[in-house]
């Protein structure tokens, strides 16, 4: 990796640091214990689901 792709990958995570910062200082309830505890529900389905489907694809590919 040479000088500038790592100055750039500073620069852009720097960027994003401070985009997050930025919209969480002007929504502070994005954060609040109810949104995170349903968001942390839908994350949790939707990933059972996709180990599901996985599983699903896997058994089928086996079989042919």
């Amino acid at each position: 990796m040479d000088m500038l792709s790592k100055v750039a990958a500073i620069l852009f995570g720097a960027f994003l640091a401070w985009m997050l910062f930025r919209y969480i200082r002007s929504n502070p309830e994005a954060l609040s214990k109810e949104n995170l505890s349903k968001s942390f529900y839908s994350m949790g389905v939707l990933g059972i689901a996709l180990i599901a489907f996985i599983w699903l694809v896997i058994t089928l590919l086996r079989r042919t």
